[in-house]
């Protein structure tokens, strides 16, 4: 009984009122004094009780003498408290990022990121609200735990470049495979991703090998398009590589 109080709290209720609610769900019909002494309430405190339980719509009462109190049904309840809940975060959803993409120096913040989950998260985020292009650079490891949302993105007709430190092949957009994974993982010490979203987000992120991480994603507009100049140069020095083999390699020396 104390879990289903504290989870009552939760949305709102006080310690009484959760009291007075569960009373009237195990015996209803009953009146306030009767309320007091099954609920636990003190009998001072029991009309204040049933009164905000009331403005809140939790309870109904029955014009008798003395009056008389019934509970709404938990199902009825629960669902009109959960239709009001996602009502009002739809409204700041919108209100609050109208307040937010207002201030200018949003534009130049840089957050950061520093768990393999936090940056996938923020990755797929990245991925669900794109809407007309997406640049991105992915070894297989981080590839296979975004691939249903790069699908996703591909049904909506977005543009996709790809360049792919792996063996798997997406056949999503277009897709480079860079060929050079082993070496540049020694190079690097780890892997990278980079992802540029409708010229407009971009998030960086490297994975050592012992297993540590950090990232960091921004709007700034500068930093947005050098990321997006790095994709787009690994893409034009495959397609050279691609055209003139092992000439160009040894000039990219890779």
């Amino acid at each position: 009984m104390k879990k289903i109080v504290e989870l009552l709290q939760n949305l709102g209720f006080t310690q009484y009122e959760s009291q007075v609610y569960l009373a009237l769900l195990r015996q209803s019909n009953v009146s306030g004094y009767e309320l007091a002494r099954q609920s636990g309430v003190p009998a001072s405190k029991i009309y204040p009780t049933l009164n905000k339980l009331l403005d809140k719509n939790v309870i109904q009462v029955i014009d008798t003498e003395p009056s008389r109190y019934i509970p709404h049904p938990p199902a009825e309840l629960l669902n009109r408290m959960r239709g009001e809940y996602l009502q009002t975060i739809g409204e700041l959803d919108t209100r609050l990022e109208q307040i937010y993409s207002s201030d200018e120096m949003v534009k130049n913040q840089i957050w950061t990121l520093n768990t393999h989950q936090s940056i996938l998260l923020k990755v797929r985020q990245m991925l669900t609200e794109a809407q007309t292009k997406i640049y991105l650079s992915v070894w297989d490891e981080e590839v296979g735990e975004i691939q249903d949302l790069l699908l996703e993105a591909h049904n909506r007709n977005l543009i996709i470049y790809i360049v792919h430190f792996g063996s798997s092949h997406l056949n999503i957009g277009t897709e480079y495979h860079h060929g050079q994974e082993h070496q540049i993982r020694i190079q690097r010490g780890g892997r990278r991703l980079a992802m540029m979203v409708d010229d407009q987000k971009v998030i960086l992120g490297h994975f050592l090998e012992d297993g540590v991480c950090d990232a960091v994603w921004t709007t700034n507009k500068g930093l947005v398009l050098l990321a997006k100049d790095y994709i787009i140069h690994d893409i034009y020095s495959l397609r050279v590589i691609e055209r003139y083999g092992e000439e160009a390699r040894s000039i990219f020396e890779f």
